[in-house]
């Protein structure tokens, strides 16, 4: 009854984003050469892809052998939230430039397929590329000559190589390329219409040339490489972003052992032009289906080859024992109490999605419920999520429903419905006092003054305002949110 609950719930608020959110921007990148495309698979990256595709004005076809899914899509219902899809997946498909398939044989017109099936993690976290073989093999036998595989799903150096000298692929005169994705859920529609870089590992001018023409009316720039170097920057951009952040956790205890402000400390770093200000805050840390499974199949490809890779292993533990820290602070907090109530507010892995994959908020739920806690959760989107992992959670509709009687607080995902709560009645509503700041975003200073027993990672309630500048009374009440005191 809980997990049906929390379903009808999760649907009811995706339906309710779809009706509600403004109107998409016009991009206004349409490509003036149209290509015959497809992408096989409908997940975050699939689905992205396709809709982007069609939005540069070709044609696509989207092949997803999930029945359910499919079925889904065809009536118009997202699978996944992400802000702006479902208006560019709806558009798209009334004028004819974006179809969902569940047979490769539509793929008879195709000139280029994009591959984006799921690489999971294999118990020796190594990457499972099980099902990028599965839909090469379904493509190859209705493949037209000439036909290009683009692997946009994140493969181990070699695979690309290795498919391309596969005999069924070398006898239909099949190409490959990568083509490596750089989106981040959230945001995933402007990272694709506006990247950073298109790069193409191909071993081709003429592939490269081809490949180049799809994202020619992108104002970025190309970069040409090899496969294995195109397949390597994936994983070398997502490990590098991943050990930023652990790195920041570390010196996070750092500045608690010597009383410093976390904030402080990353906006002076983030000042210097040699590092920039992105990925340096400080909390409980990374999730998603990115960062974990790309840490854990670089280090083991890096094994196979011999390579010893110490800083990956530090900052996969670190990002571990993040987790472990917040959930003992969370008990420690709880010592004495009967049946004791812990609130956590967010269960994605980030704002602006629905992914629970990763999740830090339900590792830590986990934990609670190991140590007889009653594990109260909320999120906008996440919910149905999140009981399909952890079934005894309680789901609740809103957060003042979870925080009510609650001895203490979890803030795991920095939803802006979040930072923008009555505090006060918080307050009131709860039965204890302890407030865990997951993401370092909250007022601590306010949140002081109100009587709550304020936990963060490295910043001190005295300083903490979450945007890494001091508090400035001027008689008005106080901001929660991380934006500016001035």
């Amino acid at each position: 009854m809980l997990e049906r609950g929390c379903a009808e719930r999760s649907e009811q608020r995706r339906t309710a984003s779809v009706e509600t959110e403004p109107r998409r921007p016009s991009w206004n990148i349409r490509s003036e050469e149209v290509a015959q495309l497809a992408v096989v698979g409908a997940g975050y990256v699939g689905l992205v892809t396709a809709a982007c595709l069609a939005e540069l004005g070709h044609r696509v076809t989207c092949i997803e052998i999930d029945a359910g899914r499919l079925t889904a899509l065809e009536a118009g219902r997202m699978p996944i939230h992400e802000p702006g899809l479902a208006e560019l997946v709806s558009e798209n498909s009334r004028n004819g430039r974006l179809r969902f398939t569940g047979n490769f044989a539509n793929i008879s017109d195709i000139t280029s397929v994009f591959i984006a099936v799921p690489t999971p993690s294999a118990e020796d976290g190594a990457a499972d590329v099980s099902f990028v073989r599965e839909a090469v093999e379904l493509l190859v036998q209705h493949a037209r000559p000439g036909l290009l595989v683009i692997m946009k799903s994140t493969v181990p150096v070699g695979t690309s190589d290795a498919i391309a000298k596969l005999p069924a692929v070398l006898d239909a005169g099949i190409e490959v390329v990568s083509n490596p994705e750089f989106l981040r859920q959230g945001t995933a529609l402007q990272d694709f219409l506006h990247p950073d870089r298109v790069v193409i590992g191909a071993e081709s001018a003429e592939a490269m040339g081809r490949v180049a023409r799809i994202y020619a009316s992108l104002e970025a720039p190309i970069v040409a490489v090899d496969r294995r170097s195109a397949e390597l920057a994936k994983y070398t951009a997502n490990a590098l972003l991943a050990t930023r952040i652990s790195f920041m956790n570390e010196i996070s205890h750092i500045a608690m052992a010597v009383n410093a402000d976390i904030d402080d400390v990353a906006r002076i770093v983030g000042m210097d032009r040699r590092i920039g200000p992105a990925f340096l805050r400080s909390g409980l840390g990374w999730g998603g289906s990115c960062f974990p499974k790309d840490v854990l199949a670089l280090t083991s490809a890096a094994a196979r080859y011999g390579c010893e890779t110490p800083i990956l292993r530090a900052a996969y533990e670190i990002n571990q024992l993040q987790r472990e820290y917040a959930a003992q602070l969370l008990i420690d907090a709880l010592h004495g109490i009967d049946d004791p109530i812990v609130a956590v507010l967010g269960a994605a892995f980030k704002p602006n999605t629905d992914d629970v994959r990763g999740s830090p908020a339900l590792t830590i739920a986990k934990r609670l419920l190991g140590n007889g806690v009653t594990v109260r959760i909320h999120d906008p989107f996440a919910l149905a999520n999140a009981s399909d992992i952890v079934a005894e959670i309680d789901c609740r509709p809103d957060a003042y429903s979870a925080l009510e009687g609650a001895d203490a607080l979890l803030l795991a995902t920095e939803w802006e419905e979040y930072e923008r709560l009555d505090w006060t009645l918080v307050r009131e509503t709860m039965r204890g006092k302890t407030v865990v700041d997951g993401r370092n975003v909250l007022n601590g200073v306010h949140l002081t003054e109100l009587g709550f027993h304020y936990k963060s990672f490295g910043r001190p309630a005295h300083n903490g305002n979450g945007n890494g500048t001091h508090h400035h009374t001027n008689g008005s009440a106080p901001h929660i949110a991380g934006t500016s005191m001035e």
